[in-house]
C-alpha cells in the first residue's frame, strides 16, 4: 500500500508540474463555452418559445442544460490529460525500472488510474462549485442539499468510468506524439458524443444510436436529470406531457430506445458495467504486455 500511495502522490506531482498539460485538459471545455455564448443558448431558447413563453427560468434550464454536459466532458478530458505521465514514463524508460521494482503490474497500473481519478475528481468538484455560482449568478437557484449528494455521487461514477476507458486508449498509445493525437480526437468528438455541441434530436439516427451506446454520455443523462428536474417542471407547467416528453428526448435530457423510454437505473448499470470491462480488460492487457 505504501508503494502505492508513493506511486500516485510521485504522478500527482509531475502533472501539476506541466501547466500546459493541465490548459489542454480544459481546452474543449473553453470551446464548448464560447460555442454556447454565441449561439447554442439562443438555438434552445428559440425552440422552447415554440412550445411556451420564454422566461428568466427558461435561461436557467439552458444553463442547466449545459453545465450538465460540460462536467461530463470535463471527466473525460481532465483524466486523460493525468494519463500522459504515463506516456511520458514510457518513452522516459521509467516504467521499465518500475517494472523491475519489486512493485506488481496491477498497482503500478492502478496508480496511474487512481491519479487520473482525483486529478478528475478535483477538477469536476471545483468545476460543479463553479456552475452552481454561474446558475446562481445568472438568476438561478442552488441545488438542494439532496440534489447536490446526488450530482456528486454522479460526478464520481463519470470520473471512475472516464478514469477507466481512458487507461484502456492509452495502452495502445507508446510516444507523445501520438497521445497528442488522442487527446485532440477525443477533444474534438467528446462534446458530440456527450450531446453538448448538437442537439441529440436534430443528429440523424445513426448518429443518435451512437451517442444512446456510448456510456460517458449516459452520465451526462443523469446529470442533466439531476440539475433540470425542478426547472422543467417550471417551465413547461402549462406544456403537455407529449411536449415536454418531446423537448427532453430532443435535447437529450432522456434517451428513448426501441420505443421506450431508458430509466435512470439503466444508465447506472451500463456505468458500472463499462467501468469494470474496461477495468477487468486494461488489466489483463497490461499484465500480458509485461510479463
Amino acid at each position: 500500500m505504501e508503494a502505492l500511495i508513493s506511486l500516485v502522490a510521485r504522478n500527482n506531482k509531475m502533472f501539476r508540474r506541466d501547466k500546459t498539460q493541465v490548459f489542454f485538459s480544459l481546452l474543449s471545455i473553453i470551446i464548448v463555452i464560447a460555442l454556447y455564448g454565441i449561439f447554442l443558448q439562443k438555438m434552445q431558447v428559440d425552440a422552447i418559445e415554440q412550445v411556451t413563453k420564454a422566461t428568466p427560468e427558461t435561461i436557467t434550464m439552458v444553463n442547466e442544460w449545459l453545465v450538465a454536459g460540460l462536467l461530463s466532458m470535463i471527466a473525460v478530458t481532465t483524466t486523460l490529460g493525468a494519463f500522459g505521465i504515463a506516456i511520458q514514463d514510457l518513452e522516459s524508460k521509467s516504467a521499465a525500472d518500475f517494472l523491475t521494482a519489486p512493485i506488481s503490474r496491477a498497482k503500478i497500473q492502478l496508480s496511474y488510474v487512481l491519479n487520473a481519478f482525483f486529478i478528475g475528481f478535483i477538477f469536476s468538484f471545483i468545476a460543479f462549485i463553479a456552475c452552481e455560482i454561474f446558475i446562481v449568478a445568472t438568476g438561478g437557484q442552488l441545488l438542494n442539499i439532496t440534489e447536490m449528494v446526488k450530482v456528486i455521487g454522479i460526478l464520481i461514477l463519470s470520473v471512475l468510468l472516464a478514469s477507466t476507458l481512458n487507461m484502456f486508449l492509452v495502452l495502445f498509445v507508446h510516444s507523445q506524439n501520438a497521445y497528442s493525437t488522442l487527446t485532440t480526437i477525443v477533444g474534438t468528438v467528446i462534446g458530440f458524443l456527450c450531446g453538448v455541441y448538437v442537439p441529440f434530436g436534430v443528429l440523424p439516427g445513426f448518429a443518435q444510436n451512437l451517442i444512446m451506446y456510448f456510456p460517458i454520455s449516459h452520465t451526462t443523462v443523469l446529470l442533466r436529470e439531476a440539475f433540470m428536474q425542478n426547472s422543467i417542471q417550471t417551465v413547461f407547467a402549462g406544456a403537455s406531457n407529449e411536449q415536454i416528453e418531446a423537448y427532453k428526448i430532443n435535447y437529450g435530457i432522456v434517451y428513448k430506445m426501441n420505443g421506450n423510454l431508458l430509466a435512470s437505473t439503466t444508465s447506472l448499470l451500463i456505468i458500472v458495467g463499462t467501468t469494470i470491462v474496461f477495468a477487468a480488460l486494461s488489466i489483463l492487457i497490461f499484465k500480458k504486455r509485461n510479463k
